[in-house]
């Protein structure tokens, strides 16, 4: 009984033990930390997480995997050491306790469960981490196009493949969803190897519909950081601009010999920049006796349909362009009326009046006659034909030549009758009756040619004769260059025997020229094989009497030369030219045109009786032309004046500077220049307030100019102050000037002074010195010390008077009394530089012999003690058992101080190596004479 109790105690304790090692195995409580559920990308890496936080000794770990029934392990530590499977694609892992690998996912089949594994002598922790494995799909995009129906339709396909888990496809265009009712999309997924699979999506819509070049195919999947968006460029189709023209053509024999001479339209219509290709058909209305069907050319533009139409079918009909298109809501028409022709009948150029009938008169034996014939109508052309009303064909000698009738022998008298000429195109035509006759040839006689210059009332004329000729003789003037005269009519007048005479005349007036000109008469008779030509000469005129003035005028601070010429010419009024040479002997020079700053204003002539008078003035800058030769001409003429301008100086800049008014300085800045006034202006520091004066005046032609800057000294004191002048066209000049950097160290007192210890001063230096009451005429001497070049000294008594000083010294001319002693304070001064000197007077009594000797003798005594405590000073240094004697002689160094300043003194004391003597004096209040 006890054995089967203990029995049942040791099962009981046995199971619970196993319960709590099934309880670890199967989690490993909160001892291990795995990331949960890692997901994996294909081709990539990914880090597999699991850490051990408890407190068991760790004797082995590994990751583990279930394959085929049997538990692989993939890397861990044993005994201390990392281990990996060769085929694993798994890193070291760090350490016993911490089991984080990287992986390299190289297949779809890394994917499960991994066991990660913490063995301790007693225990195992372990938990599982369930990897999942994505795989990053590859996009396809395609277009397809096709006809439905007859409607062009496009489809788009996108496809996702060999993706995991599957990829989701959308679709854009113009960054917006298709919603419209004429898409459509179709998906489709298919499975693949391994756990893959493929999304395919299929946007189709027609091509007239839709106005977008692009179309967008947008995957995602968890693979994928954002979006994969791809785009392709899809047809679009675009309205054509439409429109029907039309040209007549006129066939030529060498296009198509073969086929009879034809006129015909061509007719052009017209589709452009639309797509696809626009269909096009011609659409007419002919005459049914002359119906002919339209002809279509070949090789003629894209979108462009031309047609040939003979015009004697077409002519006043409609025709039609019919253009077919996706793009356009039906079939669109453009119609077109083709032209009617007519011929209302055949004129004579010469005589338009009569378009039916026409009589002409010819001259025995003319030669190359020529009747020149036009068809009244809108024909673009016609066809002429002629005969002779008594014969059915033209007599010898006579043709149709284009569009004109023409003797081409000698006119006879069998050609006299009447004469009937066709005009026709096509079915028009019309026609026109000539009669011809020909008159005898008469007997020619040459004429008797007179040509006379005559003077009158009204000036001058010349008369040009032909007389007693048949036929009449006919007259011209030949005018030289520069005469304006206007011929007369020519009058003709018949003589008793049949002959005729011509006269002319050519008025002159009042009119001469500057240089010999001839004027000719110009007679034509047939007898003549050349023109006869007579010729008069016409007088000359006086020269132009020319007068050149000049006087100066200012005019916005610069000189202006104004001359003015007038010129005195005969019947004419003469061009004045102004022309500018170099100099005295400069030559004609050049004109003055497109000279800067040149005005010319011309005056309209004066006519007195013959003589006519021309005012020309001319303003320019004396500066920019200074020293040049101005010259006055007549145009046509070698007379002319001249003057020289004068001759300007080089303009003169000058600064200076120094003390001004009312405790300023002054920066002055002066200018002279002949003929110009200067623009003056100082170039300052930022931030300058002082003001601005200035002063111009005029002597002569010479303008001086002035610009005063005043300043305080303390506002640019050791700046550069620059004065820059313009010079209207003649350039610029600056000039500087430096303000000095002026400064008064000190101001000390030339007389033998002591100095005062701070306490009776508080705390300022305080001078001390002493006179001698029964001495007149004694004085305290100053020097300022500094580089100002002057100064002011003033001295206030301790009451709050002032001192009247004598130059730079405070006199006692009458000897000093007690009421002149005290503390003076003297103030040295240079407009802001200032330095004070505090000085205590004393009025002693003594003799000076005896001052002398105190003065001798206690400095001596003094160094003799200094001396003595100096030696005795380092003879303690030197004894260090001789401390006893500190005490004895900090009472005499108490009396010395050293020579040097405080601060070198601090200096010395820092040093401790320093055993070098140091230099003492001591302080002798002393009271002394002047």
């Amino acid at each position: 009984m006890d054995c089967s109790r203990l029995l049942m105690l040791g099962l009981l304790l046995n199971l619970s033990h196993c319960t709590e090692i099934l309880e670890d195995d199967g989690d490993g409580g909160s001892e291990v930390e795995v990331q949960s559920d890692p997901v994996a990308v294909l081709g990539e890496e990914v880090y597999l997480r699991c850490l051990y936080h408890g407190n068991a000794y760790i004797t082995g770990s590994a990751w583990k995997r279930h394959r085929g029934g049997r538990v692989h392990r993939l890397a861990g530590f044993t005994n201390g050491t990392a281990f990996r499977r060769s085929t694993a694609t798994l890193s070291f892992p760090a350490s016993p306790t911490n089991l984080t690998v990287r992986m390299r996912v190289s297949g779809v089949d890394v994917e499960g469960e991994y066991v990660c594994v913490f063995e301790s002598q007693d225990r195992e922790f372990n938990k599982t981490v369930n990897l999942q494995v994505h795989v990053r799909p590859q996009t396809h995009l395609s277009l397809t196009a096709e006809m439905d129906n007859g409607t062009h339709y496009q489809s788009v396909r996108c496809s996702a493949e060999d993706g995991k888990p599957r990829a989701q496809i959308d679709w854009l265009i113009n960054n917006r969803p298709p919603v419209k009712d004429y898409f459509s999309i179709e998906r489709s997924d298919s499975p693949g190897r391994i756990g893959v699979s493929s999304a395919a999506s299929i946007l189709r819509f027609p091509t007239h519909l839709q106005d977008e070049g692009n179309v967008t195919c947008v995957v995602r999947h968890p693979t994928l950081a954002s979006p994969v968006s791809t785009t392709v460029s899809v047809e679009t189709f675009v309205a054509p601009r439409v429109s029907v023209q039309a040209e007549m053509r006129q066939r030529q024999e060498e296009e198509e010999e073969e086929e009879e001479e034809e006129d015909y339209w061509r007719v052009s219509c017209v589709a452009s920049g639309g797509r696809p290709e626009t269909l096009v058909s011609l659409v007419t209305t002919a005459s049914d006796d002359e119906e002919e069907e339209p002809r279509r050319e070949n090789g003629t533009d894209a979108g462009t349909s031309v047609y040939r139409l003979p015009v004697r079918a077409y002519e006043g009909r409609n025709v039609s362009c019919v253009f077919t298109q996706p793009k356009l809501a039906g079939p669109q028409t453009r119609t077109l009326q083709l032209p009617s022709f007519s011929l209302s009948g055949v004129r004579l150029l010469s005589e338009p009046v009569n378009e039916l009938q026409a009589s002409l008169e010819l001259e025995e034996g003319q030669r190359d006659v020529s009747i020149g014939l036009e068809a009244v109508g809108n024909v673009p052309r016609y066809a002429l034909f002629c005969q002779k009303a008594e014969a059915s064909a033209l007599p010898g000698g006579v043709a149709v030549v284009g569009s004109a009738l023409t003797f081409q022998a000698p006119v006879g008298l069998l050609h006299e009758g009447l004469y009937v000429c066709e005009a026709s195109y096509y079915r028009h035509r019309a026609t026109v009756q000539i009669n011809i006759t020909v008159r005898p040839r008469p007997v020619l006689l040459p004429p008797s040619i007179s040509l006379d210059l005559r003077s009158g009332p009204s000036g001058r004329e010349v008369q040009c004769s032909a007389v007693g000729a048949n036929p009449a003789a006919t007259l011209s003037w030949s005018l030289p260059e520069g005469v304006g005269a206007v011929p007369s009519p020519s009058a003709s007048s018949p003589l008793p025997d049949g002959r005729r005479s011509v006269r002319g005349a050519l008025a002159l007036g009042t009119a001469c020229f500057p240089r010999p000109l001839a004027v000719g008469c110009v007679i034509h008779h047939p007898l003549f094989p050349t023109p006869e030509y007579r010729s008069v000469a016409i007088p000359l005129c006086a020269p132009p009497n020319i007068s050149l003035s000049s006087r100066e005028e200012w005019r916005g601070g610069e000189e202006y030369t104004v001359a003015r010429c007038r010129v005195v010419s005969v019947a004419t009024a003469a061009t004045v030219t102004w022309r500018l040479g170099g100099g005295a002997d400069g030559g004609d020079g050049v004109e003055i045109d497109d000279l800067e700053g040149v005005e010319v204003r011309t005056e309209e002539g004066q006519r007195v009786g013959l003589e006519v008078t021309a005012l020309s003035t001319l303003r320019l800058p004396t500066s920019l032309y200074s020293g040049r030769r101005l010259s006055c001409e007549a145009g046509g003429h070698q007379e002319r004046q001249h003057l020289l301008l004068p001759s300007l100086g080089a303009p003169v800049l000058n600064v200076s500077m120094g003390p001004g008014e009312s405790d300023l300085w002054q920066a002055v800045c002066d200018s002279q220049a002949e003929g110009v006034e200067a623009n003056l202006s100082w170039v300052l520091p930022a931030g300058s307030r002082g003001q601005q004066s200035r002063q111009s005046w005029t002597h002569g032609r010479t303008v001086r100019t002035r610009l005063t800057y005043r300043f305080a000294l303390s506002s640019h004191e050791g700046d550069a102050l620059t004065c820059l002048a313009e010079y209207r066209r003649r350039g610029s000049d600056k000039r500087t000037v430096h303000i000095p950097k002026y400064y008064i160290s000190s101001l000390r007192v030339l007389n033998h002074t002591t100095r005062m210890k701070a306490s009776h001063s508080g705390g300022r230096c305080v001078l001390r010195l002493s006179l001698h009451k029964s001495l007149p005429g004694q004085r305290i001497l100053f020097e300022v010390e500094g580089n100002v070049p002057t100064h002011s000294i003033t001295c206030q008594s301790s009451d709050g008077s002032f001192v009247k000083l004598e130059g730079d010294a405070l006199a006692f001319p009458t000897g000093v009394e007690g009421r002149d002693e005290g503390l003076y304070t003297c103030l040295a001064s240079f407009y802001h530089h200032q330095a004070e000197l505090r000085l205590r007077v004393e009025v002693s009594s003594q003799d000076p012999q005896l001052a002398n000797l105190v003065l001798i003798c206690v400095p001596s005594a003094s160094a003799a003690a200094v001396v003595l405590a100096v030696a005795l000073w380092v003879f303690c240094k030197l004894n260090p058992g001789a401390r006893s004697k500190k005490q004895e002689t900090s009472a005499l160094t108490a009396l010395v101080r050293p020579l040097s300043s405080p601060e070198k003194s601090k200096a010395l004391v820092r040093r401790p190596d320093s055993q070098h003597l140091g230099g003492y004096c001591i302080v002798s209040d002393v009271k002394s004479t002047v």
